[in-house]
């Protein structure tokens, strides 16, 4: 699915984005993914340095989890830059995220965290149960 879709889709399932993504519209004439979903950042990140309200945090997780998984090229290349790495810019906040992480978001933040040089995240499988350190 298309960057398109999911703007579409962030509008649908988090409606106080309407306004931003009206104005990002009338601003680019196209949805800019990396320009538009860094909308979300601050939100989640605030979100999980607090650590209250678990049944937001985990509708925005399931919708970049959805976006991760049903993504084009693109929107996995959105993901990955605009919102893993921003959530990897803080260690507490990354934490937080790895508890509601899927393995595959678990590995694509593991290779972004490589790739900045930041962490060095080992996976591993404990009585069947994902667990993570760095």
């Amino acid at each position: 699915m298309t960057k398109e879709y999911f703007a579409r889709e962030l509008v649908r399932r988090f409606p106080e984005y309407q306004r931003a993504y009206q104005d990002h519209l009338e601003a680019y004439g196209e949805v800019l993914g990396h320009v538009l979903f860094c909308e979300l950042n601050p939100v989640l990140a605030g979100l999980l340095k607090a650590g209250r309200d678990r049944a937001l945090i985990r509708r925005y997780m399931d919708f970049v989890e959805d976006m991760y998984r049903d993504g084009d090229d693109e929107v996995k290349n959105i993901v990955q830059v605009t919102i893993l790495e921003y959530l990897g810019d803080d260690e507490a906040v990354l934490r937080g995220a790895f508890a509601y992480f899927s393995e595959a978001l678990m590995e694509a933040s593991k290779a972004v965290e490589a790739g900045w040089g930041r962490r060095d995240i080992r996976l591993y499988r404990r009585h069947g149960k994902l667990l993570y350190e760095w």
